[in-house]
This record gives structure tokens, sequence and C-alpha cells, in this order.
């Protein structure tokens, strides 16, 4: 094997190729696969979205693929975030009428879509795609948290988790907030909840990554410790 691809249901191209058989020609071929995909996806959804396709900031040859086969560089980077645990996290108490708790279960699905959706200003959650969440192997109810307002309406969630393979790395990704109760104090309250929840789990190091754009959630992560250590750019290209 000299490599492998796969298109996400994101329109992300990710790839791999053994790094003791460097070959333009394979990668060439893979962007070639991944393009052909997008094509027959767009077709079939009557649109025109381009394949995306990021890296390492500092994986230059993978960014010099990835130009010389026509993809362009993106303003947008992933930062990527890491807290270590041997320092004391405080927590951080809700608002007064505020509750938190963990998700009852798969019955709260469209609840739970529709806050994602009202967070992030966008329709990329889907009911199935909280399933496959809430249905995966690795995934623990218990760590799947949710603020509940006065009122009864969910209005933050973090959905907490340890690694596969990796019991001392956890993450709190992602997170959000209900526009309607942002600046709060919500968004802080559930990642310190959710660091200590993983901390009593015995894990060591937390994870998390945010856009370069979400400048509210790299003051967030920063509030409580957390330290960029790698950044990833993005690169698009039409099919």
């Amino acid at each position: 094997m000299l490599g492998f691809a796969y298109v996400d249901d994101y329109n992300n191209l990710c790839f791999e190729t053994d790094p003791q058989i460097p070959s333009d020609q394979v990668e060439k071929e893979i962007v070639d696969w991944g393009v052909l995909c997008m094509k027959e996806r767009n077709a079939r959804t009557g649109k025109n979205n381009p394949l995306d396709s990021s890296c390492s900031v500092k994986n230059t040859r993978r960014i010099r693929i990835l130009e010389k086969y026509g993809f362009v560089p993106d303003s947008l980077r992933t930062l990527h975030y890491v807290r270590s645990l041997n320092e004391p996290v405080a927590e951080c108490p809700l608002p007064q009428g505020f509750s938190l708790r963990c998700v009852a279960g798969e019955h709260e699905v469209e609840a739970l879509v529709a806050l994602h959706r009202l967070a992030f200003g966008t329709e990329n959650m889907t009911v199935e795609q909280r399933l496959a969440i809430m249905r995966s192997p690795q995934y623990e109810q218990e760590l799947d948290l949710l603020v509940i307002a006065p009122n009864g309406t969910p209005s933050g969630f973090c959905i907490c988790g340890v690694e596969e393979g990796n019991a001392l790395v956890g993450y709190t990704d992602p997170i959000g907030v209900h526009l309607s109760y942002q600046k709060l104090g919500l968004g802080k309250a559930l990642l310190t909840a959710g660091i200590n929840a993983l901390k009593n789990r015995g894990v060591k190091v937390i994870e998390l990554g945010t856009s370069s754009e979400n400048i509210a959630m790299q003051r967030l992560a920063e509030a409580v410790g957390f330290l960029v250590v790698t950044e990833s750019v993005w690169f698009s290209k039409f099919a």
C-alpha cells in the first residue's frame, strides 16, 4: 500500500502516502480521484462546492503538492490547542437559574441538533450525524454535557471524550452556546466542567481545535490555560 484517501461529508480530501516512497504521481492520482468524487457529489446535490484539503503549516511538501495540482490557499486556519492537567482547573459557576447535566439519551437528538445549528449559525449538524456520534464505541453519555436555561431550554453544549487508544488524552470539542445565551459565561462553565470531568477519568492532557476566525473561542481556550501547539492551513480546488 502506497497510500490512502477519502472525501469526507464536509468535502475535505484527506489522504496520506508512504513517507518512505515519496511519489508525486501517487498524490496526483489521489487529487484527480478527489476531484472526480466532488464532481459526482455536486452533480447529485445540484451544488458547486469546491474540494477542500488541509495540512500542518509546517508540512511544506504537502503544501507544495496541493498548490502544484491546483489547490488555492485560504486565509482560514485551524488552531490546535492543548492543556496539561498538571495545573488545577477552577470551576466556573453558572449564572443563577442555569443548570448543568449530561445528555439524557437519543430521544433528545433533535433538540441537540437544533442547539448546534443555532450556536454556530449553520446547517452542518444533522440528526444522522449526531446519532453517529452518540453511537460510536468511544462515546460516553456522561461526558456529553448540556447547560439548561431557567425556562428549560438547552442553551449550551460540550461533547467531551477520551481519545481512542490513548486514555491519557481527552478532548472538549465541539462546544457551543445558543445565540440568545452568549456572553453570560456559559461557555467557560461548560469548558471547565468538561475539563474536570475528564481529569476525574484520569486524563492528563486535553485538546481542542477552533478556527482562526473564531476569536471568542480562542479567548475562552486561552482563559482556562490552553496553548496553541500547531496550526493547519486550508486549500480549495473547484472540480
